[in-house]
């Protein structure tokens, strides 16, 4: 009995992270059928032609029309504690792939990210470096178009499982040694999320 429900858990688990991939695919994928009536795109343009969306309009193409219910009846079926273990297990993986590859894995090399990020956190993330030292790097995040979009859809349980929750496997894959440290997110109605990462040997 106890190895067929292990066997169901995994078959769960992989279910969740297909069904998330595939589910990533379509929405970046199909972001311009949303305006297809008032965009005329040549050949050449094809999927790289800019869709004329706002970080917002994509947020909420992405995750408020599909993502977030049809998350949410999975999450009735399988339970909040499957899709959160799944989504940091895939994150994990993902963030342990590309740092193999990295010739520097310290603080700083993860604060890096923060204080240059990449064009969706630039738009999708206000925040402020609180602490920036050799031992501790803080941050205090007071906007997030995931926070605000998944609690707009009643979906803040799932937003914090698949969103927030993954951020302390992501350090740990990141760097053993890595560790967040943080007890309030925008996510769980929280003034602000107050990240700290630090290096530790625990």
């Amino acid at each position: 009995m106890e190895n067929k429900k292990r066997s169901l858990d995994l078959d769960r688990r992989r279910l969740i992270t297909g069904l998330c991939a595939t589910g990533a695919l379509t929405c970046l994928g199909c972001g311009r059928a949303a305006r297809a009536e008032s965009v005329v795109e040549s050949a050449e343009e094809g999927f790289s032609a800019a869709s004329g969306m706002s970080f917002e309009e994509v947020f909420n193409f992405a995750y408020a029309r599909s993502f977030i219910p049809t998350m949410k009846n999975l999450a009735d079926r399988v339970g909040m504690e499957v899709i959160q273990d799944t989504a940091c297990e895939t994150a994990a993986q993902v963030i342990g792939g590309v740092a193999a590859s990295l010739p520097d894995r310290s603080l700083a090399a993860w604060a890096a990210s923060m204080k240059e990020p990449d064009p969706i956190m630039r738009n999708a993330v206000a925040f402020d470096i609180v602490k920036d030292s050799e031992t501790a790097f803080e941050v205090r995040i007071y906007e997030c178009l995931w926070a605000s979009t998944f609690r707009a859809a009643d979906a803040a349980d799932l937003g914090y499982s698949w969103v927030c929750h993954p951020d302390f496997a992501m350090a740990r894959a990141f760097n053993s040694d890595l560790r967040l440290r943080r007890d309030r997110t925008l996510m769980q109605g929280a003034t602000h999320c107050n990240h700290r990462w630090e290096m530790t040997s625990d």
